[in-house]
């Protein structure tokens, strides 16, 4: 009887350990690395990512569990965007029955020059509106968050949204209108584009 509540104790430990361990040092992998590298070749076939191991922490308020990597690009040709993360979480369930679908994810980008950003996004998708605004502006640097949900086939849903703020935007609106110094935080959700703390020079 004693070896056996010993056997029980020693459990209790090892798993008590082990919980410890991935929720506040976590383990890295590289399981999820597919699931990513397929949404985004859903968004365009040429659209490569460069991850790096991503990490598993457990979220035992939620009983789920945390996915992060640090320090993906995007690729495109000759186009690079560098991203700060990008984030998830999947159920413990599906995690143990080997069910890593990604229903979302949470992407950080690191200050982004505009016009090379604009450059990158006409690569995905021309637009006239898009090469109006590649040449109005001038200079700028922007810095976002946005929130990307997918449906059962791995497509994007029309509900993201996108936070960040622009810094520093010169642009030649006219020959006789000029923006300089523009600081801004913008909003976009639901299709809807709204902006705060406007400051510029005119």
């Amino acid at each position: 009887m004693k070896i056996f509540f010993k056997l029980i104790f020693i459990i209790i430990i090892i798993f008590s350990v082990f919980v410890l361990h991935m929720t506040f040092i976590g383990i890295e992998t590289n399981k999820f690395n597919n699931q990513i590298q397929n949404r985004v070749m859903n968004v365009n076939k040429d659209l490569e990512i460069e991850l790096k191991e991503i990490k598993i922490i457990f979220n035992p308020l939620k009983l789920k569990l945390d996915i992060k990597t640090l320090g993906p690009k995007f690729r495109l040709n000759d186009k690079i965007i560098q991203l700060e993360s990008i984030k998830s979480e999947i159920s413990l369930v599906s995690f143990f029955q080997k069910k890593y679908s990604l229903e979302h994810l949470d992407v950080s980008t690191k200050s982004l020059e505009i016009k090379n950003l604009i450059s990158f996004i006409r690569k995905l998708k021309n637009t006239p509106e898009l090469f109006i605004l590649e040449k109005i502006i001038k200079k700028g640097y922007l810095i976002a968050d946005l929130k990307i949900n997918f449906d059962k086939s791995g497509k994007i849903k029309e509900d993201f949204q996108i936070e960040g703020l622009i810094n520093d935007l010169h642009g030649d609106i006219l020959k006789n209108y000029k923006v300089e110094n523009l600081d801004l935080v913008f909003d976009f959700k639901k299709g809807d584009l709204t902006f705060q703390n406007i400051d510029a020079l005119i």
